[in-house]
């Protein structure tokens, strides 16, 4: 089972769970079609981000135009310090 659930509601997805290396393989293989007609990933439910978590959301951001919402104060915390205010969208 994944540690990352997934909902897609209208033009967003919503991540629900843990971003980290054990739950993104799941997501790349299905990125095609959970990003279709998607502009924003709802990342408010993450209740943990590791960095290739991170990873993943800067290239979904990047390779989809898509913005990020429901960013928690951990989160961007994760965002300065790696200096990924300007490449993610918010």
């Amino acid at each position: 089972m994944s540690r990352i659930q997934t909902e897609k509601q209208q033009n967003s997805l919503n991540l629900m769970g843990e971003l980290d290396v054990h739950s993104l393989n799941d997501l790349w293989k299905a990125q095609n079609t959970l990003l279709s007609n998607v502009t924003h990933i709802d990342v408010a439910n993450v209740t943990r981000v590791d960095s290739s978590g991170l990873a993943t959301l800067v290239y979904f951001c990047n390779q989809y135009d898509l913005k990020l919402t429901g960013i928690s104060p951990q989160l961007q915390t994760l965002i300065e310090l790696y200096d990924l205010q300007t490449v993610i969208n918010q």
